[in-house]
């Protein structure tokens, strides 16, 4: 038994998320389960792409991991070209290669990358439009920085999290929190060991909120100390925001 390791980019535009989701009886269209059902027909066994973790809904990706375990004596080479001869244009499997067994991607990351694109002012161009946020009223971007150091460190981010979300611990680190303007885009990039469901777009717009004026710089710090999700302004849309990165190793 081998153990592949794919590194996945996609559009999430037209997608549930990544993960297998079913509506009653219906299966819903997802990026796990279109890399499923077409590495299943191709290397001809049962196939479990398991990736190091979610992507919500319309949310997309530049190097999503995954890894899956396999008979075939396929080169990993020839299985990515074939892969992606068949695959819709909005998923591209970026990288297939062959690892050591016991490789987990999801259990073994240890930190991720997330960006939030939002294009200010004019039109944005109809190329970008699909992975960007427009946003038409002028931000305080100082003010904005300004309010962004509360979530760098070890923090309980359970106000950031989706309001009913379970999971054991809400306690994150986030390693790295900047904002960069880049001629119209403002970029949001955040680093951590994890992040909860819902977690980079809740900060994201609270953060906008914090811009417009409509919140004052301390909003997210005082998130962090109360939990108190109703501080939060409301969860910045799906399509501003892609999954840069996964690293393997050393923190």
């Amino acid at each position: 038994m081998r153990t592949l390791k794919l590194t996945i980019a996609y559009d999430g535009t037209r997608y549930a998320g990544w993960q297998i989701q079913r509506q009653g009886p219906r299966e819903l269209l997802t990026i796990q389960g279109t890399l499923q059902r077409l590495l299943r027909q191709m290397l001809q066994e049962p196939v479990h792409v398991i990736g190091s973790g979610r992507t919500d809904a319309g949310v997309h990706a530049e190097a999503q991991v995954a890894h899956l375990k396999t008979r075939s004596t396929m080169p990993a080479a020839r299985l990515q070209h074939s892969v992606n001869r068949l695959l819709p244009p909005d998923i591209a499997v970026m990288a297939l290669q062959e690892v050591p067994r016991t490789f987990q991607a999801q259990y073994h990351a240890t930190s991720k990358w997330y960006r939030y694109r939002w294009y200010l002012g004019g039109v944005a161009p109809p190329f970008i439009r699909p992975y960007v946020t427009q946003v038409r009223a002028p931000l305080r971007v100082a003010r904005m920085r300004e309010a962004l150091k509360a979530v760098v460190g070890r923090r309980d981010f359970h106000a950031f999290a989706r309001s009913g979300q379970e999971c054991r611990t809400t306690v994150r680190t986030i390693t790295q929190a900047t904002l960069t303007r880049r001629g119209h885009e403002l970029l949001l990039d955040l680093k951590g060991n994890g992040f909860l469901h819902t977690m980079v777009r809740s900060i994201a717009g609270t953060l906008m909120d914090v811009g417009r004026g409509r919140r004052t710089p301390d909003t997210l710090q005082r998130m962090v100390r109360t939990k108190q999700r109703g501080l939060a302004g409301v969860t910045a849309p799906a399509r501003g925001l892609t999954l840069m990165g996964v690293r393997y190793g050393a923190r």
